[in-house]
């Protein structure tokens, strides 16, 4: 009975030990768990985060169209009340590439903006008498007269927002040159400023997509860019 007892003592002080051992590090782990989420809280992307909700709440607000770049879902919307009228994949990129970061560079600027002014746009290339249809959907997007519509169908055009900023969207239709002469000094302008610094994105769209940015790309068209995670 006795040499029972003194193998039972040490046999218990060792289950004990081992219990009390799994149970700081249940602690540990969880007491971690904390330490990790704070790691990962970023300062720089929260303050973002709320530059972009406050700054797209006050363009809802305003009551007129806004175009959005956003580089975080790869896509590129128009937007009215903070409604989504037209939307369009941009998937032609990857969200780190250089082409990307040297627009949102170019586009935010030393002071970190979020908004600029479209300032212009020029078509190089259009295919003529665009159907009713297309006109319907595109009147309804804009909300405009479709007969107040131009009928041509946008083959290759640029939306430009100074600062060296140009988006140009290309179609799989071909068309017909629209003002050469002035396309030329386009062309001129960009060759011009490449060497001081431009940032040229290209992406291609549907016709009938192509032609609802076009006519809905007004100067002065407020632009709101997401910039990629």
């Amino acid at each position: 009975m006795l040499k029972a007892r003194w193998i039972a003592l040490p046999l218990c002080s060792f289950l004990i030990c081992t219990a009390l051992s799994t149970c700081e590090k249940r602690k540990s782990g969880q007491s971690s768990i904390p330490n990790q989420t704070a790691k990962k809280w970023n300062r720089e992307r929260a303050e973002l985060e709320y530059r972009l909700i406050q700054t797209e709440l006050k363009l809802a607000k305003s009551e007129e169209l806004y175009m959005v770049l956003n580089f975080q879902r790869k896509v590129l919307r128009l937007k009215l009340k903070g409604a989504v009228v037209w939307d369009y994949p941009i998937d032609i990129y990857e969200a780190d590439s250089q082409e990307v970061r040297e627009f949102v560079e170019r586009f935010q600027g030393d002071d970190r903006r979020l908004i600029r002014f479209l300032s212009g746009k020029h078509l190089f290339a259009a295919q003529h008498k665009t159907p009713d249809s297309i006109l319907a959907i595109v009147g309804e997007a804009v909300r405009a007269n479709p007969e107040l519509l131009q009928r041509d169908v946008p083959a290759r055009f640029q939306l430009l927002w100074g600062y060296g900023l140009t988006l140009e969207v290309r179609t799989d239709i071909v068309g017909q040159p629209k003002s050469p002469l002035k396309s030329t000094l386009v062309e001129f302008r960009h060759a011009l400023r490449r060497p001081f610094g431009e940032a040229h994105l290209i992406v291609k769209m549907r016709p009938a997509d192509a032609l609802t940015l076009y006519r809905a790309a007004r100067p002065g068209l407020p632009t709101l860019l997401y910039p990629p995670l």
